[in-house]
């Protein structure tokens, strides 16, 4: 069975990156992992939203992309830094799931704490696979594939994408359970769209997710 870990920086962000991948791998009978590092920063129009009903909305986004477990973190944002505490919750995770698949940020993401984010994976991958953090037990073997995807800003070098044309309308679905995101800005018509661009610049039809190709068995360090 292949086994899956998404980290995302932000509620929605899994869904935005890689929504559709998630689905698909789900579909196939994959076991996917999805870990929320910081938690959701409240604005002028969040005020009277309660704290369940943000981790409600991630909930039923999982459960709509077929997700068999979610994890938050709950960082802080904005004050955000990765520090010894994320590094080992991320290694326990790591060393627990022992993914074959790894989706993180891409490198060069128009968000901080995005960028941030990418690094933290990365570092909890190298650290997951050595001695560091016994308590967190045994090291983990490095998975075959590392993907970045883009959330703010677009990939410059796309390497590697993904047909989810038939998991479209699960990835819109599961974007919509963000609710209190909607308000702000049309996200589901967003991620279709991008999804289209995608499709047109690769396969020529139907709907993609791009990524960076970070790590890929027998080619990576």
């Amino acid at each position: 069975m292949t086994r899956v870990l998404v980290i995302a920086p932000h509620p929605d962000d899994e869904v935005i990156g890689c929504g559709g991948s998630i689905a698909k791998l789900a579909q196939s009978g994959a076991e996917v992992t999805v870990v929320i590092v910081i938690r959701r920063e409240r604005g002028l129009a969040d005020r009277e939203v309660a704290d369940e009903e943000f981790a409600a909305e991630t909930t039923d986004a999982c459960r709509v992309l077929g997700v068999k477990r979610c994890i938050t973190l709950d960082a802080p944002s904005r004050d955000f830094a990765a520090d010894r505490q994320l590094h080992l919750a991320i290694v326990k995770v790591l060393r627990e799931v022992r993914p074959d698949r790894v989706y993180l940020p891409h490198r060069d993401d128009g968000d901080m704490e995005h960028r941030a984010v990418h690094r933290l994976g990365l570092e909890s991958l190298w650290m997951a696979e050595s001695d560091f953090f016994e308590e967190a037990g045994p090291p983990a073997p490095p998975p075959s594939l590392v993907l970045g995807y883009e959330i703010w800003a677009p990939l410059g070098e796309v390497q590697y994408t993904e047909d989810v044309t038939d998991q479209i309308e699960l990835k819109v679905e599961a974007m919509r359970c963000y609710r209190s995101q909607l308000r702000h800005a049309a996200w589901d018509e967003a991620v279709r769209g991008l999804a289209s661009y995608r499709a047109v610049t690769s396969t020529g039809r139907g709907h993609s997710e791009a990524f960076e190709v970070i790590r890929m068995a027998g080619t990576g360090p």
